[in-house]
C-alpha cells in the first residue's frame, strides 16, 4: 500500500464517517465544517486510504475519489482530514528519482531529505506572465525540425507500435534538451504497465540521461483516482523547475488518453460517460483540465512539454 503523507501543520482535525462506497467513489458524512473541494481525507484501517473531495453534495455530505485501493473500506468507518491537499516534494534533490502520485520514491533508492512540498492544485499564471510569441523548439533531430517542427507551448503526438523506435526518439530528445537547452525533462506515466515503466527506467539509466530527468508513474494496477491525479502531480514538479529555477522543461506524458479513461472510469457513479457524448469534445475538455496555460518561463501542452514547456501527447 502506498504511503500517504499528511499535513502535520494543522492541529485541528475534522471527523466524519463513510456512508457509501461505489468502487473508487466514496461518500462521507460530516456533522459540521464540511471539507472544501480538493481536500485530502484519510479513512480505512490505519487511515491508509486516501480520498480527495471532488464535490459537496449538501451541507453534510461530500463525494470523493479514492487515490488508493478501497479494499476493506466499509460504511460507518471513521474518516478525518486536517484540511490539507495532495502535495508532492519539489527541489533539486528530486532529479534522477522516480515517484508515485503521493511523492513517494519508488525506485528503491536512498530516502530523500526533508523537502518543501507543493499542492498539485495550482492556479494558472496570470495573463501578464503568459507568452504571446511563437518560437520553434529545436529537438536536434533533423527529420522533426525540418518536416514537423515542434513549437514551444504547442502539442504534438507520438504514435507507433512496438519496436518502431519511440523510446529511441524520447531518449534523443531528453539528451538534446539538456545539451542544447540546458533544461531538464519530466516523464509522467499515466496508466503505464509495470513492465513499460521498468524498461523505460533502465533504458534512461543506460543512456545516461536519468540524472537529468524526473519520473512519475500512476500505473495500470493503481486505482483510477491515482492515475487521474498523477498528471497534475507531475505538472506541479515541472512547474517548480519552470517558475522557481527558470529552466526549460520537457514534459512527456504517456499517455493523455489513459488520463481521460481514468477520469471517465472514476466518475461513472456521477453519470459522466465519454462515450455517451461526442468523444472528441469530451477529450478536448478534459485535456484542458490538465493544462496550466503558456507562461513567461514555460509553455504547456499535454504530452511532451518543454518547460519553457513543450508538449507531445
Amino acid at each position: 500500500m502506498a504511503t500517504v503523507l499528511k499535513n502535520n501543520n494543522i492541529s485541528k482535525s475534522i471527523v466524519g464517517k463513510v456512508i457509501a462506497v461505489r468502487g473508487s467513489v466514496v461518500d462521507i458524512w460530516f456533522n459540521k465544517d464540511l471539507p472544501s473541494i480538493n481536500t485530502l481525507i484519510h479513512t480505512g484501517p490505519d487511515n491508509g486510504i486516501a480520498i480527495e473531495v471532488l464535490s459537496q453534495l449538501d451541507d453534510h455530505r461530500i463525494r470523493g475519489i479514492a487515490l488508493t485501493p478501497t479494499q476493506g473500506l466499509a460504511r460507518g468507518m471513521r474518516a478525518e482530514t486536517d484540511g490539507g491537499q495532495l502535495t508532492v516534494p519539489v527541489g533539486k534533490e528530486i532529479m534522477g528519482r522516480m515517484f508515485d502520485v503521493f511523492g513517494n520514491t519508488i525506485d528503491h533508492g536512498e530516502a530523500l531529505p526533508e523537502l518543501p512540498r507543493k499542492s498539485v492544485h495550482q492556479l494558472p499564471p496570470p495573463l501578464s506572465k503568459r507568452s504571446t510569441k511563437s518560437e520553434i523548439f529545436e529537438t536536434g533531430i533533423k527529420a522533426i525540425d525540418v518536416m514537423v517542427p515542434l513549437q514551444h507551448g504547442g502539442n504534438a503526438g507520438l504514435f507507433g507500435g512496438a519496436g518502431v523506435g519511440k523510446t529511441v526518439l524520447l531518449t534523443e530528445m531528453i539528451h538534446n534538451m539538456v545539451g542544447y537547452h540546458q533544461g531538464i525533462s519530466m516523464f509522467c506515466g499515466i496508466g503505464e504497465r509495470c513492465r513499460e515503466g521498468h524498461e523505460l527506467y533502465h533504458d534512461m539509466k543506460k543512456a545516461d540521461v536519468l540524472k537529468d530527468m524526473v519520473m512519475m508513474f500512476g500505473q495500470m494496477n493503481e486505482p483510477p483516482g491515482a492515475r487521474f491525479r498523477v498528471g497534475h502531480a507531475a505538472l506541479t514538479m515541472a512547474e517548480y523547475f519552470r517558475d522557481d529555477e527558470h529552466r526549460d522543461v520537457l514534459l512527456l506524458i504517456d499517455n493523455v488518453f489513459r488520463f481521460i479513461q481514468a477520469r471517465n472510469g472514476s466518475f461513472r457513479p456521477y453519470g459522466a460517460n465519454a462515450f455517451k457524448i461526442r468523444l472528441s469534445a469530451y477529450f478536448g475538455y478534459r485535456t484542458c483540465k490538465i493544462r496550466r496555460a503558456d507562461c513567461e518561463y514555460g509553455y504547456w501542452g499535454n504530452y511532451q512539454y518543454t518547460g519553457r514547456l513543450c508538449s507531445c501527447g
